[in-house]
């Protein structure tokens, strides 16, 4: 037969090394108030300043927006002007390149219509008849072709 084993215990008690399964440690209950409160924080930050942020933001973008409708509105405003003025511009652009206005014009700075055959056009007379030379396309003599 085995003679029996002897087990020795500490003289001094000894915490084990590890926390034994199925036991909570042990908290401090200062730990505990500092959760509790940091809880209560998050909780008033989400009901309150959340909100009260989201509020003003709002606030100021409808601010931003009541802005630049005015400056839409200016901006219509002065298109319209814009577009008065230039339709004017046109009317007296018009009004100064007249045929009329201009004939009368010439005619007081002694200008007057060709009344002889002394204004001559070229390219209207027919081949052959040019001054410098043949508009048949057929190569020139003397110089270089065109």
């Amino acid at each position: 037969m085995a003679a029996p084993q002897r087990r020795y215990r500490a003289t001094l008690p000894t915490e084990p090394a590890w926390p034994a399964p199925g036991r909570a440690p042990r908290r401090s209950p200062e730990r505990a108030l500092r959760k509790k409160a940091a809880g209560r924080r998050r909780r008033f930050a989400m009901l309150v300043v959340v909100p009260v942020l989201l509020m003003l933001g709002s606030v100021y973008l409808h601010t931003v927006s009541a802005g630049l409708d005015v400056r839409a509105a200016e901006l219509g405003v002065q298109l319209d002007r814009v577009q008065d003025k230039g339709e004017r511009l046109q009317v007296k652009v018009t009004e100064l390149s007249g045929s009329a206005r201009i004939r009368e014009l010439a005619g007081k700075l002694g200008m007057r219509q060709p009344e002889t055959d002394s204004l001559r056009v070229y390219g209207d007379e027919p081949a052959g008849k040019a001054e410098d030379g043949i508009q048949d396309g057929t190569q020139q003599k003397g110089g270089e072709q065109r």
